[in-house]
């Protein structure tokens, strides 16, 4: 009985999530046409994919709103997850002292470094260009990441937003999630290891292999566990439960759901594809405009005298011939009604600016004649970077965070990492926002321009009101620094004794503790 509740509970779940889906139907499949126009429009799960790609392709007269969701899904991959460095570090709850957490720091950090490691053996960023591109341009995008083979890396699957169902939870966040995939029997042994199948499905899988399917996994938060994070997860085939189980721990759930600037009433994220599509309507249509205005100055229509009456009631098109009454002062008049080229230019080139500044990639031009100095681009590019951060702040705690502590949670139960413990107590870490890190690292220039003005100013006290060595190791934790190694007092009082007699007997450096 048990059983039949928690199957009809995750087809009512289904049936909610899909409701939310409809409300973004239209939206998601215009982006498509803008962005992705060879691909697939049919974004409802209920049914299988048609096997014929669009046909109005065709009708496209821009590529911009590729190239600018292309440029949007590298900028986002730069800004939150870039490749070459360590993208997420862990720090520590407010209940953690600092005494402690300078006993477990460098554990820390050799930990973070191992998941990091392991993010990049995987195929996670060949995985994360097909999952951000052209899914989260227009708001949402997914992605399942489990460890099938032990003797291999973590696997990551890209999931489009035609197999994905999600809705909203009590707290106004993702909580319900399913993956709908359309396939044949003879692929469920594969997409179901481990999973005893009931005796109708086993025949049909015996009996009939080329037969179409329909599997959905499910997963919901259960709010009621207060002890730990855990999720409650189902697999149907067809309607039919065949699996459950629950999911303990942070980063335990592998299916992991982005959105970039949602709305906590909907499930779907509104990105900046789905925001500029009054401008993507209106350049679709001024560059159409501008080929048939270039159409007629290419193949300009005209006139010859005839006895009968000249009708242009039909309208004239580009490079056919139109009867006129004779005496009309010419044999072949030019029927050319020039268009205001200039405008439609000028129209043309602030839809693309505004296009470009919706999805974040209007970096730095050069307008005029006279470059911009160094410090002007930065400012410029900065600036570029800040407006990113708000929208995409839920984005980094759904998305590349919850990557981190999956990938966490998959290392440790390989036994690569060991949890952190304090007290004989695991301590719970928390991923760095890299909103925290840009503010870091602004804090750490602020500090050099005050040091740098403290010895303009004031050189003759500035050296004996800064402790060098305090600033120093400040500025390191700032900067995230990992490179530069700071000497303690007693290796500095040293390395200043070793070296005092190749210098003459000189004093030690201001800063340096003497006895």
């Amino acid at each position: 009985m048990a059983a039949d509740a928690l199957e009809k509970e995750a087809l009512d779940r289904l049936k909610d999530c899909r409701a939310q889906k409809v409300m973004f139907e239209r939206d998601i499949r215009e982006a498509y046409f803008f962005t992705a126009p060879q691909r697939c429009r049919d974004i409802s799960s209920q049914s299988a994919p048609t096997q014929t790609k669009p046909e109005d392709a065709a009708e496209l007269q821009t590529s911009l709103g590729m190239e600018v969701a292309q440029d949007f899904a590298t900028e986002m991959v730069n800004t939150f997850i870039p490749q070459a460095i360590e993208w997420a570090q862990q720090k520590p709850g407010v209940d953690l002292s600092e005494d402690d957490w300078a006993e477990v720091s460098e554990d820390i950090e050799t930990q973070s470094t191992t998941i990091h490691e392991a993010i990049k053996a995987s195929n996670f960023y060949a995985a994360a260009a097909l999952t951000f591109f052209p899914d989260l341009p227009v708001g949402t995008c997914a992605m399942w990441i489990d460890d099938l083979r032990p003797a291999e890396p973590i696997v990551c699957q890209p999931i489009p937003l035609r197999e994905l169902e999600i809705n909203v939870g009590p707290y106004g966040e993702i909580d319900d999630r399913f993956v709908v995939r359309h396939t044949r029997h003879r692929h469920l042994k594969a997409l179901l290891p481990g999973v005893t199948l009931p005796k109708e499905v086993a025949d049909k899988v015996k009996m009939k292999p080329n037969e179409r399917c329909k599997v959905q996994w499910g997963f919901w938060r259960k709010w009621d566990r207060t002890d730990d994070v855990v999720w409650q997860g189902v697999i149907l085939v067809g309607n039919k439960k065949v699996w459950d189980s629950e999911f303990v721990g942070e980063g335990s759930c592998p299916l992991i759901v982005g959105r970039f600037d949602p709305d906590t009433m909907y499930a779907f994220g509104t990105g900046p594809t789905i925001k500029s599509l009054p401008e993507l309507r209106r350049l679709d249509e001024t560059e159409a405009l501008k080929i048939e205005n270039a159409d007629f100055q290419i193949h300009p229509p005209f006139s010859y005298p005839d006895d009968g009456i000249t009708n242009f009631s039909g309208g004239i098109e580009p490079g056919m011939g139109y009867p006129s009454r004779p005496g009309s002062g010419r044999d072949f008049v030019k029927l050319s009604f020039e268009g205001n080229v200039d405008f439609t230019e000028f129209e043309t080139a602030k839809i693309e600016e505004r296009i470009r500044r919706l999805h974040f990639v209007d970096f730095p031009e050069q307008l005029g004649k006279t470059p911009p100095t160094a410090e002007q681009w930065l400012d410029e590019l900065q600036r570029t970077k800040k407006r990113i951060g708000t929208p995409g702040a839920i984005f980094w705690r759904e998305f590349p965070a919850q990557v981190f502590l999956r990938f966490k949670f998959l290392l440790e139960k390989r036994g690569k990492i060991e949890p952190v413990k304090v007290n004989g107590k695991v301590l719970s870490l928390v991923p760095y926002d890299p909103t925290e890190v840009a503010q870091d690292q602004q804090d750490a220039m602020i500090a050099s321009r005050l040091l740098e003005m403290a010895r303009n100013y004031f050189p003759e006290i500035s050296q004996a009101a800064i402790d060098p060595l305090e600033t120093l190791t400040n500025l390191k934790k700032k900067l995230r620094d990992k490179v530069v190694k700071i000497r303690t007092p007693e290796e500095m009082k040293q390395a200043v004794e070793t070296i005092a007699p190749m210098m003459g007997g000189g004093g030690a450096p201001p800063g340096v503790p003497t006895a």
